[in-house]
């Protein structure tokens, strides 16, 4: 079992006093105008006109997204990310909008993305709320009882660890309408019986406010065969009402998705083999995929190369939302910001216009006298 969850703890002493962002602002481009030049001579110069520079290819346009349209979304926790407004308008205006944005914590580019198209679906997660006495509450993992419950909580069953968990994000769910599903616990890859159990008593709960959940979200190479009907048993209730979804991470822990085992990367076709067999089949989203147990950035080449390859892997499976690119913002040199020209080029199959243009032509004076 493969997790990540501890090391995400580096949000959540930030994720409880989230206040509501102050919303998403179109920034138009200011163009300042060409002031005419004062004539310096009687003499009308001859002009001349010299050839036009050939316009500079877009490379990443060579690689097609699927005719379906792209399934590659984004992931985003606190940091920068550069150029991700020019991405999501560049996507919206080319009638490609995003897949999938998912945030951690700092849901101000869910607001952006809604901003931008309403087709893009937006997933949430809360790391941490911060209680009355100012400690905190993890919220990435709740255990049964017997085990290690997280401080500031005390229940006896499954569902009592339901109502808690409910009642302290209910507050910061209701603060960001603009997400569309929220996830809970994360990369919590064990007590699958009593986690099942959980989410039936969260679905219930959060139904009654109009909420809508991603279930599960288990590390890469989970869940194990052996607990498939633990999934299917919440994904059944999910797929009979409350429009649920279920996550899934993939990942290669040593290099590319496209050179990672099917184990690792595509697993996620064994697991809705099962659920078409016990008709518990749900719309699902890989709410985390990246490279190298996604520390560090590939370079721009690499990382767009090897998401298109797993683009087209995502395409073949009508189920699939999308997935969460791993990641923009600060996290173990993963940011992948500098790609979005790259990507958002692939995604539209067409060049950035402020970038690749075909240049005005050169006007020359004849001085001659």
């Amino acid at each position: 079992m493969i997790t990540r969850r501890h090391l995400l703890k580096l949000g959540a002493g930030v994720c409880a006093t989230l206040f509501l962002p102050k919303g998403c602002q179109s920034l138009l481009d200011q163009i300042s105008p060409l002031k005419p030049t004062p004539a310096t001579a009687s003499i009308i110069p001859t002009p001349t006109i010299a050839a036009s520079p050939i316009a500079t290819p877009a490379p990443y346009t060579k690689l097609k997204a699927p005719e379906g349209g792209s399934k590659i979304g984004l992931h985003v926790v606190f940091g920068p990310r550069d150029g991700l407004d020019d991405f999501l308008r560049r996507c919206a205006q080319a009638d490609r909008p995003v897949a999938l944005v998912k945030c951690v914590d700092d849901f101000e580019a869910a607001f952006k993305a809604k901003h931008y198209s309403d087709k893009t679906l937006t997933l949430g997660r809360v790391n941490g709320v911060k209680l009355a006495d100012k400690s905190f509450v993890d919220m990435q993992a709740w255990e049964p009882p017997e085990y290690a419950p997280p401080h500031g909580t005390s229940y006896t069953t499954a569902q009592e660890a339901a109502q808690q968990y409910y009642n302290l994000v209910k507050p910061i769910w209701k603060l960001n309408p603009v997400i569309d599903a929220w996830e809970t616990f994360n990369e919590f890859s064990w007590h699958w019986s009593w986690q099942a159990d959980f989410y039936l008593e969260l679905m219930d709960l959060a139904e009654v406010d109009g909420f809508r959940l991603g279930l599960w979200s288990p590390s890469a190479g989970n869940p194990p065969e052996e607990f498939y009907p633990d999934i299917a048993r919440a994904c059944r209730r999910a797929k009979e009402h409350g429009n649920h979804i279920l996550c899934l991470h993939e990942y290669n822990l040593h290099g590319l998705l496209k050179d990672a085992p099917s184990s690792m990367v595509t697993r996620y076709r064994r697991v809705y083999q099962y659920l078409e067999q016990v008709d518990a089949v749900i719309p699902l989203v890989i709410s985390e995929a990246g490279e190298d147990a996604g520390g560090g950035f590939t370079g721009i080449d690499v990382f767009i190369t090897d998401f298109a390859w797993y683009d087209t892997q995502l395409s073949r499976d009508s189920y699939v939302i999308g997935c969460a690119a791993w990641t923009l913002g600060d996290w173990s040199g993963a940011n992948f910001q500098a790609a979005l020209p790259a990507l958002a080029d692939y995604i539209t199959g067409q060049p950035d216009p402020l970038k690749y243009k075909t240049d005005l032509p050169l006007i020359e004076t004849d001085n001659a006298k």
